[in-house]
């Protein structure tokens, strides 16, 4: 397991300039928002506005703090996400306008179509309520899990809030256990070829 605490995420304006974005991770190391084959952040979203478009990228979206966001999509009926729920998936090349009813923080999860797949879900957990990791069983499977309020707990290290834990699910342990009452999100990333 490797511990990516919120001091070391990298900041940065979105690909549309409307805003701020803090990345977690991202593959290869050292790619840019261009060449990415996959990339996990967060953001806070403080106007109504568009999204940026990523033509060929997969991504899901979810609420984590504060307002509801409602995305427009041209292709699509509205759907309006609050804190806490589900992510939407979406393909990053159609048109998004987002509009909100107050500021608000989001957790973002894109993978390049033709390289990479991911499944991202919500984890709300109890004080010392455990969460197994799901077993997929692909081929260079690997797992983050951002801690958005709490503390989760994989194996002997602890993942506080704002900070994300990296794992290889072939190697690493299968349970997150909350500390606390406890809320993240369990992000899953695997290549497709």
């Amino acid at each position: 397991m490797k511990l990516i605490p919120a001091v070391a995420m990298r900041r940065m304006p979105w690909k549309n300039g409307g805003g701020v974005t803090t990345e977690i991770a991202i593959a290869p190391a050292g790619a840019t928002l261009d060449n990415f084959d996959w990339r996990v952040s967060t953001a806070q979203v403080d106007a109504a506005g568009p999204f940026s478009r990523f033509a060929g990228i997969d991504r899901s979206l979810a609420v984590i703090a504060g307002g509801r966001l409602t995305m427009h999509r041209a292709d699509a009926e509205a759907l309006t996400l609050a804190p806490g729920e589900a992510p939407a998936r979406f393909p990053g090349e159609v048109d998004v306008h987002a509009t909100l009813d107050a500021p608000l923080s989001d957790f973002n999860v894109m993978t390049r179509r033709d390289a990479w797949a991911h499944h991202a879900e919500a984890i709300a957990l109890a004080a010392g309520e455990r969460r197994s990791l799901p077993r997929l069983h692909r081929r260079g499977m690997q797992w983050l899990v951002y801690c958005v309020h709490g503390v989760l707990s994989i194996g002997a290290d602890d993942v506080p809030q704002g900070a994300a834990a990296w794992l290889d699910a072939e190697c690493d342990a299968d349970t997150v256990v909350a500390r606390v009452g406890s809320v993240g999100y369990l992000v899953g990333l695997w290549p497709v070829a």
